[in-house]
């Protein structure tokens, strides 16, 4: 049986202040210290007991994982899960509520976060169960998924579906103005920076009244600009996390090349220009016909439901010295206050199987980690746009996983303050890494890698 609980919801919802160690969460102590693995798990087939399930999302993602925890209990009698959605601050009260003893056995999640939160002992350790799980083969899945999930070599989180950036772009408005489609595999290189910033100069238009960006620009986070210091041939970080590499000539020149779209080439709207126009984001401006070009994760779903009037499809990100995308994944993991352990396995398990998998994929908002679901029709339809989602599969073999410190946050505070100002046309690129460097550097001497 799943049920939605009001009583817990409006608790999270409405619970604030500050994380802290309390008596309620077993793990937590003075230095935080990651949650064991415990006893052998049950079978999660034989596993019983009431859990509750936190997720965050949309109305339309908030009924998958309802049907998700369904199918689950179905097939895992013994088993009630307890449905709790949070649409939104969705990060900070789940934090809250760990800290406060009252949060739910089974969390979904993020890569970022994972590390971090395994750190203060907030998660438990899920090796033990997999060990013990004859049907888990990790090579039934994206495997370089599993990395950013770890913390001190021990997995705290399970990858659920991935992500990465890619191009969308609206064929109408490209055969239109006579510029070529861009190419399917990644590894073309007739689709690198000079052909992209040509077709992006060609599909501005400001005249007439007429105003159409050719490629917004989609943030000044480190998660919008790291890939185009990769695909220069650059790194953010040491292979080790030990030093920042913005500083090299690799780097800044595509961290430069990033700003310039808007400051030098105009081809998306500056921040002003934005807000005059009802301040869209670059999925409403591509949506709207106003933007030929996006760069966006698979998030087909949110995609299909607003654009009505025009053909559109999905490419790879343009190259530089090397093809390059950033690969992601949205995780699950397991409270380590749970007092369910098993049973909240049996779901994580359920979510990450090949029946669970196919659900995901209703999610419209990433590919499916197990392969045998990403390579099948549940994920490579074709009736709807975009056509070209086999295009993905190809991603993980040029794909970058981010491996996160413990002190990342403060890395991406840092990141903002400084890199900000080179975005908004402000400073150069090389005066921003100038001043940003030593600063990451020195929060490195702190960290621990995830």
């Amino acid at each position: 049986m799943m049920t939605m609980s009001k009583r817990r919801f409006f608790q999270m919802a409405g619970s604030a202040g500050a994380i802290a160690c309390t008596p309620l969460l077993a793990a937590c102590g003075a230095d935080g210290g990651a949650a064991g693995g415990g006893a052998a798990a049950k079978p999660a087939g034989k596993a019983s007991g009431n859990i509750r399930f936190s997720f965050f999302g949309s109305v339309e993602e908030k009924a998958v994982w309802e049907k998700i925890a369904q199918q689950m209990v179905e097939k895992t009698p013994g088993v009630k899960v307890e449905s709790e959605h949070i649409p939104s601050d969705y990060f900070t009260k789940i934090q809250t509520a760990i800290a406060g003893g009252d949060a739910a056995d089974v969390i979904l999640m993020e890569d970022k976060p994972t590390s971090g939160y395994a750190k203060k002992g907030f998660f438990k350790e899920l090796d033990g169960y997999l060990s013990t799980d004859s049907s888990f083969k990790q090579s039934d899945y994206y495997a370089v998924l599993f990395d950013g999930l770890k913390y001190r070599g021990k997995l705290y989180g399970l990858p659920q579906h991935w992500l990465t950036q890619s191009i969308a772009y609206n064929k109408n408005i490209l055969t239109a103005a006579g510029v070529k489609l861009p190419p399917k595999d990644p590894n073309d290189t007739s689709w690198n920076w000079n052909t992209f910033l040509d077709a992006a100069k060609k599909l501005t238009v400001n005249s007439g009244g007429k105003v159409q960006w050719g490629f917004p620009l989609t943030g000044y986070s480190w998660t919008r600009w790291r890939m185009w210091v990769w695909q220069n041939g650059g790194e953010v970080l040491s292979k080790d996390l030990k030093q920042c590499l913005l500083d090299t000539p690799a780097a800044i020149e595509g961290l430069q090349f990033y700003a310039d779209l808007m400051n030098k080439h105009h081809v998306a709207p500056t921040n002003e220009e934005r807000r005059a126009d009802g301040n869209l984001d670059d999925t409403a401006l591509f949506a709207a016909g106003k933007a030929a070009m996006i760069a966006t994760p698979p998030y087909f779903h949110q995609l299909r439901t607003r654009i009505k009037d025009f053909e559109w499809d999905v490419a790879p990100m343009p190259r530089s010295k090397k093809s390059a995308a950033p690969l992601w994944p949205d995780s699950i993991s397991i409270n380590a206050a749970s007092k369910n352990p098993d049973a909240a396995f049996a779901l994580v398990r359920y979510v990450i199987g090949p029946d669970g998998q196919k659900t995901v994929t209703e999610l419209g908002r990433g590919v499916p980690v197990l392969k045998s679901v990403a390579t099948s029709p549940s994920f490579l339809q074709t009736e709807r746009d975009p056509k070209n989602v086999r295009m993905y599969l190809d991603v993980p073999q040029n794909g970058v996983v981010t491996q996160y410190t413990t002190v990342w946050d403060e890395m991406e505070r840092a990141n903002r303050t400084e890199l900000e100002p080179v975005f908004l046309g402000q400073r150069t690129a090389k005066e921003g890494v100038t001043s940003l460097v030593p600063q990451i550097n020195r929060l490195l001497q702190q960290a621990e890698v995830g």
